[in-house]
């Protein structure tokens, strides 16, 4: 029976270890291929998923440029004859297999799967090991070899090694599928003008949608946001609606931050949880509302009147929209022209938004209060 001697088991800790760091399947299949010759050198190593009713396999060859798509069309041609796919899916024997454990070689050579496309690639041996997949597939690690044999201890490290493969093989479908949501998701919010940016507890980023990522540099410039770090301001603002407000420990309410840079506005919103927290950002006009006015001195329909000299409306318009007469109108302007220092119709909408939004004077990019 094979042994393994300390130097085997030493290499076999540190690739399972490795192998758990993998991340997505595109990951997981790409570098698996580069860990394993570490403890079973080959010539050849691929990763395969095979159909076996379809009769079609697609993967991956280390040494890169090994392939060419006319060596996959041999092989999906003459794929059936393989003595390790015909085994495991007519059994799903899950031990690590050679192609001599049913083939002499005399018998391999006869084959047309070895003269038309093993005989090319100078591949003599082979050591598969599977994982698990659905009916009538097949997924394979496959090692290859001019020469010699893998030998007993070859396949004793394989076998020790499938377990965390599978393991590996499923936490990278788990991910997989969490990219697959996410991006559904961020795909939405974009859709909607909206930027994600996920920041663990030391807001530090995490993950920034494209979206976020180019609304924050039309604020900031790119060069604020390299290694991928908030800029200082918005970490200062981030820690204000952390504190906690003086009344018996309440929390403060957290009010969205609204950045400005020319006509450009942001909205920014906090949403937290003890470990993680995720900022919102809007590319939104303000609204604006009758209350934004009443409180510097309007009465209510004269701030119904400058909504809708902000929406271009001539006097004639309001009056029908408002059911009132047009000298009514025209005195009513003439009150909020007054009322707001201005001498026209454009001076007090370019006066109104800014109230609206708390701007109370021109900035070329700066921080603004916003409503909730």
């Amino acid at each position: 029976m094979a042994r393994l001697s300390h130097r085997d088991l030493d290499t076999l800790l540190a690739l399972v270890g490795d192998i758990y760091q993998r991340r997505n399947l595109a990951a997981f299949r790409r570098d698996v291929l580069l860990i394993l010759p570490s403890l079973v050198p080959s010539e050849i190593t691929s990763y395969n998923e095979v159909d076996v009713t379809a009769g079609h396999d697609t993967g991956l060859i280390k040494p890169d440029g090994i392939f060419t798509s006319r060596h996959w069309q041999i092989f999906n041609t003459y794929l059936r004859q393989h003595p390790l796919i015909d085994h495991y899916s007519k059994t799903h024997d899950a031990r690590a297999l050679k192609i001599s454990d049913f083939l002499s070689a005399r018998q391999f050579h006869s084959l047309p799967l070895y003269n038309e496309f093993y005989r090319l690639l100078g591949i003599e041996h082979q050591l598969a090991v599977t994982l698990p997949a659905r009916r009538s597939r097949v997924i394979g690690v496959a090692l290859n070899r001019t020469r010699p044999d893998f030998t007993d201890r070859d396949r004793l490290c394989l076998n020790l090694l499938r377990p965390h493969l599978i393991q590996a093989y499923r936490n990278a479908e788990a991910v997989t599928e969490l990219e697959r949501k996410l991006a559904a998701v961020t795909g939405g919010m974009e859709a909607l003008g909206c930027g994600l940016v996920l920041l663990n507890a030391r807001n530090g980023v995490e993950l920034m949608t494209g979206l976020a990522q180019r609304q924050l540099s039309a604020i900031f410039g790119t060069r604020a946001l390299r290694k991928r770090h908030l800029p200082n301001m918005l970490k200062q603002w981030l820690r204000e609606q952390e504190r906690l407000s003086p009344l018996a420990g309440v929390p403060a309410p957290r009010k969205p931050l609204l950045l400005r840079c020319g006509e450009m506005r942001l909205r920014l919103r906090l949403v937290s949880s003890s470990s993680q927290k995720l900022l919102i950002l809007e590319n939104k006009e303000e609204a604006v509302c009758p209350a934004d006015f009443e409180a510097i001195g309007l009465t209510r329909r004269e701030a119904e009147v400058l909504i809708w000299i902000c929406q271009g409306k001539g006097n004639p318009e309001i009056a029908v929209i408002l059911g009132l007469s047009v000298r009514t109108i025209e005195k009513h302007v003439e009150r909020i022209l007054e009322k707001l220092g201005v001498e026209t119709r454009t001076a007090a909408a370019v006066l109104a938004r800014q109230f609206a939004t708390g701007i109370h004077s021109p900035l070329k990019a700066g921080v603004l209060p916003a409503r909730p």
